[in-house]
């Protein structure tokens, strides 16, 4: 059985939406609703924190450690190249399934459309629904290989590369096996991320009618709820 290493990538820095790992979504923490919706992924035996050396990261890594997850800091914080490097040095597994951590409603089907691609495949750096989009974003995510992520990690040398090291690779298909993964219909215009404090009531308006214990709400489903709340009223005046 292919054994399949799970990254969050996630810190509590960000300037614009500050501790935005740890704020409150239906009564749990976003990293809480992140980590729910990866471990459903089958396959993953490995489920990974990857930060920086950030001081103000301390609560979300203790937090991670109480849900049972590996962490790992980088001194570096743009350096993802060696952030996620650093984060599977250690861990066994070949394929590994990376997010975001501003993506509270990633998508366990989706995921797994991804993980499956990769492991049939068998010799793919990047399964990914970044190729060409079609899935809101939001519910990005890139399945890479080991040796991709380690080729980068020893050989990009400029900073925006060794950041981006993710889009290098897919940009760069004489290197790398590239796979696109392609929703039937084009949800690209959707933005499901927290980027802005703004995004923090769209999201909180999301949890607090879709979510119910143990169980996780489909991309369907929020399609569902955005569809009903435009739809005119049948009211008669």
């Amino acid at each position: 059985m292919t054994k399949i290493i799970g990254i969050i990538q996630a810190r509590m820095g960000s300037s614009r939406v500050p501790g935005k790992a740890m704020i409150d979504l239906a009564g749990k923490p976003l990293i809480w609703h992140m980590i729910d919706r990866m471990s459903r992924v089958k396959g993953i035996t490995e489920l990974i924190l990857a930060t920086t050396g950030d001081p103000r990261n301390k609560p979300l890594i203790d937090y991670c450690k109480s849900q049972g997850l590996k962490t790992f800091q980088h001194p570096i914080e743009d350096d993802l190249a060696g952030r996620i490097s650093g984060a599977i040095g250690n861990v066994d597994g070949d394929i590994v399934l990376k997010t975001g951590g501003d993506c509270p409603l990633i998508d366990p089907a989706v995921l797994q459309k991804m993980v499956d691609v990769a492991v049939a495949k068998g010799n793919a750096d990047f399964v990914s629904n970044r190729v060409q989009w079609s899935y809101p974003l939001g519910l990005s995510a890139d399945v890479i290989s080991r040796k991709a992520i380690e080729w980068c990690d020893k050989n990009l040398t400029k900073p925006i590369d060794r950041e981006l090291f993710a889009l290098y690779i897919r940009d760069h298909t004489e290197r790398f096996k590239v796979i696109p993964i392609i929703n039937d219909t084009d949800l690209s215009h959707h933005v499901w991320t927290v980027d802005e404090p703004e995004d923090l009531i769209f999201m909180r308006r999301i949890f607090d009618t879709l979510y119910v214990d143990d169980q996780v709400f489909s991309m369907e489903s929020v399609l569902a709820f955005l569809a009903d709340q435009i739809q005119p009223s049948n009211h008669d005046e």
